[in-house]
C-alpha cells in the first residue's frame, strides 16, 4: 500500500514539513502501524513526488518514533 507520512522533523532542504511517500507490503493502515510499532525501524519503499508522476528512490528505513502522521493513500 502507498502512505503518506509526515514526520517530525524538518526536511533535508529545510522545509519544516517532512513529508514522505513510501509503500510498504501492509494491507491496511492499522497493520502498517502495528508493524510499526513493534520495531525500532521499518523498511519501506521511497517515492519522490515529480511533475511526470512518482520516481522511485529506493528503500529506506524509517523510525516510528519521528512520525507525526501517517495518511494511507489510493492510486499512483
Amino acid at each position: 500500500m502507498r502512505f503518506l507520512i509526515t514526520m517530525n522533523m524538518p526536511s533535508s532542504s529545510g522545509n519544516l514539513v517532512h513529508q514522505m511517500h513510501v509503500t510498504h507490503p501492509a494491507e491496511s493502515l492499522e497493520a502498517f502501524i502495528e508493524e510499526l510499532s513493534s520495531r525500532d525501524f521499518v523498511i519501506v519503499e521511497e517515492y519522490y513526488k515529480r511533475e511526470t508522476g512518482y520516481e522511485n528512490r529506493g528503500p529506506i528505513a524509517i523510525s516510528y518514533s519521528h512520525i507525526g502522521k501517517i495518511k494511507m493513500l489510493n492510486g499512483a
